[in-house]
């Protein structure tokens, strides 16, 4: 994100002081009993972010949950079902029966239909006061714990571990910057996650990681799929020294160029929307056609939008992403020691 001009900071700096003051208040309104958090019957685990928008949350609660599951314990991921239109107090999107997602992709999300159809065995449940959606996949499929996505600010469910991704692009408080809470936020977190080889820590963040473990990760390129459910999968060097067309309606689509190209892809055009859009027949019609026939690329979110109809062209595909931690032994032992786990 460039840095705004002196005088539009100005003009922005009031609002921003006051964003930060409610923020402050909020948390510190549980700190001092005056707003209470509920315990669920299992533990939780939070994945979250200081900033608004994207910065890996996706594929860290995937990951998480994987890592979960292949050391024996029943995960299920509890998201908010942000852009959905569920209003229920808890729905299931996937019951953990290694099916496709029970909703529309409307109806849930984005973010939570595309975890239950890359996590088939494990439940997701959206709800957006998260302690129900916890304690219905407790009770209607005996999960022993809880990945909660998108949760560091969700402060009226008690988490057992708080991991909190940085990545790099951290600055200056909502509307001046992108950061929903102070870096003073911080103090809450139990493990940070940096979400990306090179990715600098802000100085105001330095010190509040000093008394936490601190791992570092990578966008890792699994598969290019195509078909209406993604059944069709190549590798995702087949675009390697050839030209290529990017859309993707994500909040950092920096990122997803950054990935591609170290795949040794030519990006010959990037097509932006807002992040969460949702593609309409139209705007897949003008994306292909500016193509000129290239191959056009999408993230794995945004296929979960795009009209069925077009997810059978031969040019358009998703590349799905993994991420790689450079310590995993390291992140499961810090990890296991905050839930109190043996044998992990």
């Amino acid at each position: 994100m460039g840095r705004r001009s002196s005088p539009i900071r100005g003009l922005l700096f009031f609002p921003a002081a006051c964003y930060y003051a409610v923020q402050r208040i909020w948390a510190q309104s549980f700190a001092w009993g005056i707003a209470t958090a509920k315990r669920a019957s299992v533990p939780v685990i939070s994945v979250g972010n200081l900033l608004m928008g994207g910065s890996g949350k996706t594929p860290m609660v995937i990951f998480l949950a994987e890592m979960l599951r292949s050391r024996g314990m029943r995960p299920a991921v509890i998201s908010r079902g942000y852009r959905g239109s569920s209003r229920e107090p808890y729905l299931v999107v996937s019951d953990g029966r290694a099916g496709p997602p029970l909703v529309r992709c409307s109806v849930a999300g984005d973010e939570p239909y595309l975890m239950a159809q890359r996590l088939g065995d494990v439940p997701v449940v959206i709800g957006r006061k998260r302690i129900h959606p916890v304690e219905a996949a407790a009770r209607l499929f005996g999960c022993d714990v809880a990945v909660l996505d998108d949760g560091f600010q969700h402060l009226e469910l008690q988490r057992d571990v708080d991991i909190v991704l940085l990545s790099g692009t951290e600055d200056s408080m909502f509307p001046m910057g992108r950061l929903r809470e102070p870096f003073s936020a911080l103090a809450r977190a139990d493990i940070a996650v940096l979400t990306s080889p090179d990715a600098a820590v802000h100085p105001a963040a330095e010190a509040y990681l000093t008394r936490i473990p601190v791992f570092r990760s990578s966008p890792v390129a699994l598969s290019l799929r195509t078909g209406t459910n993604g059944e069709t999968t190549l590798a995702p060097d087949v675009y390697a020294g050839r030209e290529v067309v990017l859309a993707s309606a994500i909040a950092d689509p920096d990122r997803f160029r950054t990935t591609v190209e170290k795949l040794g892809w030519i990006v010959a055009q990037q097509q932006c929307f807002p992040d969460h859009h949702r593609f309409t027949d139209r705007d897949m019609e003008k994306i292909l056609e500016a193509s000129s026939d290239l191959p056009v690329v999408v993230t794995e979110k945004d296929w979960v939008k795009i009209p069925d109809r077009f997810k059978r062209h031969e040019n358009l595909a998703a590349l799905a992403i993994d991420i790689r931690l450079d310590d995993e032994a390291g992140f499961m032992q810090a990890l296991a020691s905050r839930l109190n786990l043996r044998g992990a």
